[in-house]
């Protein structure tokens, strides 16, 4: 049989859209990025912009990322604007500043005007001062009013989340009324309804009726009669984590965001949240690895900057490493063989702290680990360390004493690599969770902090017991 999905090069249907393999997304998106080249070297317009516009937004966006900057330009300006300002809210902020320099101010405007409200504040949000503020005096004055409403809360909260694209009617109004409504909306804003809200005379949200449910009742029906009452909801100012987390734990597709004063002021999808869960655990990883870089960005300047501080702060714990082992400069002179399992010691540490840390900080990122429950993980870890433990250290005593024969040596080499991974543990354990009690990221406990000091106990803890146990 056949492959119904038609591959790159294969002509689409006027007003179709493309649809891909999903088992081999990344290689068609990468065929794709062939053809278009192809199609800009060989002038042929027409037909790049019927393929394009045929794929979907975030078909194309991925596909554009395989080209140039002057190249996903060039493509972009063939397309009509509202696919235009589907693809601007994918594809990395370094083509979109490229792109932006081939566009006037106007036509600039009239593409984040084609955008939900929460992407085109995000999009502006981006842009120099001077630039973000002469695209929304160029605006449509209702689209500038939500954009510029969103842009006054931080980005990583509730407020810079959500979107003003959501329907509200009055306790006493009618399901007809809410009907029309629905109907008054138009129709690139319908997207992402699933509900509409009942609010009360001051604004505050009352209850949510479903779509479905909404139309399977009489016309005459007052909506307070059949809404779901008291919808959940957050304030302004919550942080995305707790979004996140919020919206997880209650399996929310549309959430309801008020101000301080409780009125509802938009609502955050639960397509933004994906978004959030993606950005937070790209943010975690990075300071696991020592970096806050960009993973888009280009610059090496850039990246150095960003990766420089971690790696000086590493050098300095490394430096006072250095100074333990200088104290005990004796003991290493006397008995040369310390010195050949020094690095086993250090690794063992190091990676005992980078296992516990790491699903700790996992664990509160997916709320799977509570604060309130830290004897219990400390507990789990230290019984976790003591068997892997005990295992390593007997291994690591039979290979001393077969390799060279020192039984003293073989001895505190043992005790020391039991005392350094139960130290690592507890280390690898109770930083991120205090760290997260005190409002930090504990994802910045990890990587070269942990490393760092793991290290440092590691050697302070081998070459203290060679110094008391070895004649």
């Amino acid at each position: 049989m056949s492959d119904p999905t038609p591959g790159p090069g294969a002509e689409p249907a006027e007003g179709e859209e493309t649809l891909l393999d999903a088992s081999k997304l990344e290689e068609q998106w990468h065929q794709y990025a062939e053809l278009f080249e192809r199609l800009l070297r060989d002038d042929e317009r027409e037909e790049l912009r019927r393929t394009a516009a045929a794929l979907s937004p975030g078909d194309l966006s991925e596909s554009l990322r395989y080209l140039g900057v002057d190249d996903t330009a060039r493509v972009l300006q063939l397309l009509p604007p509202d696919l235009v300002a589907d693809v601007l809210a994918e594809i990395d902020q370094y083509s979109v500043s490229a792109l932006l320099q081939l566009l006037d101010i106007e036509a600039i405007a009239d593409l984040i005007e084609e955008m939900p409200s929460d992407e085109a504040a995000d999009f502006v949000g981006e842009l120099e001062d001077d630039q973000a503020r002469e695209i929304l005096a160029a605006m449509e004055p209702a689209e500038r009013q939500d954009v510029a409403e969103l842009l006054r809360y931080e980005p990583d909260t509730a407020g810079g989340l959500m979107a003003k694209e959501f329907i509200a009617v009055p306790q006493d109004a009618t399901i007809m009324q809410a009907v029309d409504a629905v109907r008054a909306v138009e129709a690139d804003d319908r997207e992402g309804l699933h509900f509409v809200f009942v609010v009360d005379g001051d604004g505050c949200p009352a209850g949510r009726i479903p779509l479905v449910t909404m139309l399977l009742q009489p016309w005459s029906t007052p909506v307070d009669t059949i809404m779901e009452r008291d919808p959940l909801r957050v304030s302004v100012d919550l942080d995305q984590e707790d979004v996140a987390l919020y919206v997880q734990t209650h399996d929310l597709v549309t959430l309801p965001v008020v101000d301080a004063a409780g009125r509802l002021v938009g609502v955050i999808q639960a397509d933004d949240v994906i978004d959030v869960l993606e950005e937070e655990a790209t943010e975690d990883y990075g300071l696991l690895a020592g970096t806050s870089e960009e993973l888009g960005e280009t610059s090496p300047v850039r990246v150095a900057r960003a990766r420089l501080p971690w790696l000086l702060g590493a050098l300095a714990g490394e430096m006072a490493t250095m100074q333990i082992m200088k104290h005990h400069q004796a003991t290493i002179t006397t008995t040369v063989a310390l010195t050949f399992f020094l690095p086993a010691i250090m690794a063992m540490g190091g990676n005992t702290g980078i296992q516990t840390s790491s699903v700790v900080v996992r664990g509160l990122a997916t709320g799977e680990v509570s604060i309130y429950r830290i004897g219990r993980y400390l507990m789990r870890e230290l019984g976790t360390a003591l068997l892997t433990g005990s295992l390593i250290s007997v291994c690591v005593m039979v290979a001393a004493r077969l390799l060279l024969g020192d039984m003293e040596v073989a001895v505190v080499l043992t005790i020391a690599m039991m005392t350094v991974i139960l130290s690592a543990a507890m280390i690898g354990t109770t930083i991120p969770l205090l760290l997260y009690r005190a409002g930090a990221d504990p994802a910045i406990a990890t990587g070269p902090f942990i490393t760092m000091s793991n290290d440092f106990i590691a050697v302070m803890i081998y070459l203290g017991m060679a110094s008391l146990l070895i004649r």
